[in-house]
């Protein structure tokens, strides 16, 4: 690897984002320090999305596959790229125009990764004031190495957030989870080499009813989504497991599954919903209300969220099943409700503008 001048490849994987997928691509041709190549893998879209990709011209290179899932499209992806450093741009996300230049000035021979916080929007490209991951500070490298020794965990974002070193990547591809690349890299990177944090949003993660980790408020089988996302976190933390024991790394004792409170979360809020999940013979409310709460005292999170959990928890905890899902599925469609309160004080002020700029030209 060229460590002096590391070159750095955006890899997008797309099945059926017509709709999205050229805002993507060019927010990374629009960088201020440009990637030295933007991989795109067509999943076997069945929309408008192969014209979208053509558009672009010698600008991008496409690579078509059957349709095979996102797991399948990124592995292929990187199997064609060729950058030092390789940032996988999820197909409805988008970069503000300074993220590579801020990964190339953060970025530091032997680590594993550079990651940045992200803004949340909806489908329509509005703001919806909620970020990833409203880090600590400080938080960089020395701190995670704590706390990834402590918790084996850390606080990270969703895929677009990071900037992978092929060192690394070339040790843990292809991928062979079903689902969540994001969380078995970032689940295993602190054991191959230092994290860097940019303390600041450098992109947007859109939240929408078609990804992947939309929680549907409406939906009848919203226990059965959470139970999903504690089985990918079990298959994840016995990978680290797997990784941490090649290494000779010692992990924490007991279940990891309670050092991780987005799990607890799930976990508790199944066992109000009376929704089955995987080791959930074991638990009881009250001890996964213990987990949180213990979790909350330990772990390096501003005060003002370590708040607002610990009064979710509680309110979880306390609540009846008649209560308790309402509750759940009032928090997971919070985007819906807030959303036209803002566009109302939008149009009271008379400003006519949503409060995020048009995706067709990513700024800052």
């Amino acid at each position: 690897m060229g460590n002096d001048h590391p070159t750095l490849s955006v890899v997008i994987t797309c099945f059926n984002y017509e709709r999205y997928v050229g805002d993507a691509i060019l927010s990374a041709l629009t960088q201020t320090v440009p990637p030295d190549e933007i991989v795109v893998v067509n999943d076997g879209s069945t929309d408008g999305s192969a014209g979208v990709l053509a558009a672009f011209g010698d600008r991008i290179r496409v690579v078509s596959q059957a349709n095979a899932g996102q797991i399948a499209a990124l592995n292929n992806g990187y199997a064609h790229a060729r950058g030092d450093i390789v940032l996988f741009l999820d197909a409805d996300d988008l970069l503000h125009r300074e993220a590579l230049e801020a990964v190339h000035r953060a970025w530091r021979p032997g680590c594993t990764k550079v990651q940045f916080e992200l803004e949340v929007i909806n489908g329509q490209g509005e703001m919806l004031g909620r970020r990833f991951c409203n880090y600590v500070q400080p938080y960089g490298p020395e701190e995670i190495r704590r706390e990834f020794d402590r918790f084996g965990t850390y606080v990270w974002p969703v895929l677009t957030g990071n900037a992978y070193s092929r060192s690394f990547l070339d040790l843990v591809m292809p991928l062979t989870v079903k689902k969540a690349p994001d969380g078995l890299l970032n689940t295993v990177a602190p054991l191959y080499g230092d994290v860097m944090v940019v303390p600041r949003a450098l992109g947007y993660y859109r939240l929408h009813d078609a990804n992947q980790s939309y929680h549907g408020a409406a939906s009848a089988s919203i226990g059965e989504r959470f139970a999903k996302q504690v089985a990918i976190r079990v298959v994840e933390l016995q990978a680290l497991r797997e990784h941490a024991a090649s290494h000779g790394v010692a992990l924490p004792k007991g279940n990891l599954l309670d050092y991780d409170l987005p799990s607890v979360n799930y976990r508790l809020m199944n066992r109000k919903l009376g929704e089955r999940y995987e080791g959930d013979e074991a638990d009881t409310a009250a001890g996964l209300w213990r987990a949180g709460m213990s979790l909350l005292r330990k772990r390096p999170l501003p005060a003002a969220l370590k708040l607002m959990h610990a009064a979710w928890l509680t309110a979880l905890l306390c609540s009846p099943r008649w209560l308790a899902r309402p509750l759940i599925l009032l928090r997971f469609s919070r985007a819906a409700l807030v959303q036209p309160v803002r566009r109302k004080f939008a149009a009271w002020f008379g400003t006519g503008k949503t409060p995020h700029p048009s995706p067709s030209s990513p700024t800052t």
